[in-house]
């Protein structure tokens, strides 16, 4: 089984070094590049804040995005939120389709804000520590090919080492 991981090159080091460290058995490709004709051999897809939709037919591709879904789709403007001065917000693990953020969603990891959040880029760096604690969580779980919530929560369920 192969990841094909798609994100910005901010998050390349991170993503390496924890795949590399905790799962060396686990084989990947990963790539920062947009391209309308990618060729990469893969089983699985995710997207880790990568901002486009990345059409390769026949695969199940993963989504995770940096704020919780269905309230906050698209790109993420982390001054909608501080404008809304909500108290908790979240991060979403979702199954891609040809719609950006419409897909079933897998996973929503919720946190409390103790206070409104003073600048987009505290919650944004928020949001982005959650994020990567999400994407920790499932990603061994997602070679197993979940293709909706109730078989990763019934895998999760069952899982003495998720």
């Amino acid at each position: 089984m192969k990841l094909g991981i798609f994100t910005k090159e901010i998050h390349v080091e991170k993503i390496v070094n924890y795949l590399n460290n905790n799962y060396p058995s686990i084989d990947y490709i990963i790539s920062t590049e947009r391209s309308e004709t990618i060729a990469y051999d893969f089983d699985i897809g995710i997207s880790y804040c990568f901002p486009y939709i990345v059409k390769i037919k026949d695969k199940i591709w993963y989504n995770y995005h940096p704020a919780p879904l269905p309230e906050y789709p698209g790109l993420t403007n982390y001054a909608i939120p501080i404008k809304d001065k909500v108290d908790n917000f979240g991060v979403t693990l979702h199954i891609m389709t040809d719609e950006v953020d419409k897909g079933p969603i897998l996973r929503v990891k919720r946190f409390n804000l103790d206070s409104v959040p003073v600048s987009t880029n505290e919650l944004g760096c928020i949001s982005h520590y959650y994020l990567f604690q999400l994407f920790k969580e499932t990603v061994k779980i997602l070679l197993k090919q979940p293709k909706s919530k109730e078989e990763l929560d019934e895998y999760l369920s069952n899982c003495s080492t998720c």
